[in-house]
């Protein structure tokens, strides 16, 4: 079942988010990306496989994870101002990688988990460079989407496929790596320049804020609640946060 899951769900999430972006523009595919579309559901299963109390530790660990994920999220868009997406992903992988085998084994409690999680994004989107034109997504061709669901499929295949031979600890840095990011980002920045992918990086960033309330949430009421009405508050939080920040981009008209 996870094996499927983690396998079939990426590459349809990348074109459902790679076609809001072109539909609304690079910043709002950013601002749909960080939600827990993924970790979310795999997260309900594994709790009702292993309990609550592993679900518990997990939402501290997806937490410290975004951390990694700032990370990642800077030395791309830092990189983007002297190269192509190409040296931005190597940047960007070698900061996730550095960062995740930093932080692997750090006990901490969810909230302080949380704190760090939220000091890393306010950190990355006040570093992050502006984009210096309106993002302006020019007509792709055809055999654009089913390539993007095609990288996604392969990357998450070699990530899993690698992870047994890493050992526990590189593996649980390879487990939280960002494939949808990756496989988005590189193609907004190939196919329609630097700045949509910055606008897709800050929008993520912002949306991120919603995917920390979510796990936060959820670890904090699980005990108390139960599975599924800690779900449901979870899900709320991080949908609510999302659509505000949604409204907010278009009055703006980012």
């Amino acid at each position: 079942m996870f094996f499927l899951l983690k396998i079939a769900v990426p590459p349809v999430l990348v074109a459902i988010m790679s076609l809001a972006a072109r539909r609304w523009g690079p910043t709002f595919g950013g601002l749909i990306m960080g939600l827990p579309w993924m970790t979310g559901p795999v997260l309900f299963f594994l709790a009702l496989d292993k309990g609550e109390a592993f679900a518990v530790a997990a939402c501290t660990g997806i937490e410290i994870g975004v951390v990694c994920i700032s990370a990642f999220m800077l030395a791309y868009a830092v990189v983007t101002n002297v190269a192509g997406w190409p040296l931005c992903l190597a940047a960007a992988v070698a900061a996730f990688a550095a960062t995740g085998w930093l932080t692997q084994g750090i006990a901490v409690p969810l909230w302080a988990a949380t704190t760090a999680a939220l000091a890393s994004l306010a950190f990355c989107y006040a570093l992050l460079p502006r984009p210096a034109t309106s993002a302006l997504p020019a007509a792709l061709p055809a055999w654009d989407i089913p390539m993007r669901m095609l990288a996604t499929l392969l990357l998450v295949a070699v990530i899993m496929l690698s992870a047994d031979a890493l050992g526990p600890r590189l593996s649980g840095v390879v487990s939280t790596y960002p494939v949808i990011l990756t496989v988005i980002g590189a193609f907004t920045h190939h196919q329609w320049g630097r700045d949509a992918v910055r606008r897709v990086l800050r929008g993520l960033t912002l949306s991120l804020l919603g995917f920390v309330a979510f796990f936060l949430v959820l670890g904090s009421v699980l005990p108390a609640l139960g599975l599924l009405a800690s779900f449901l508050l979870a899900t709320a939080t991080g949908l609510s946060i999302s659509a505000a920040l949604i409204a907010v981009n278009r009055l703006r008209g980012a």
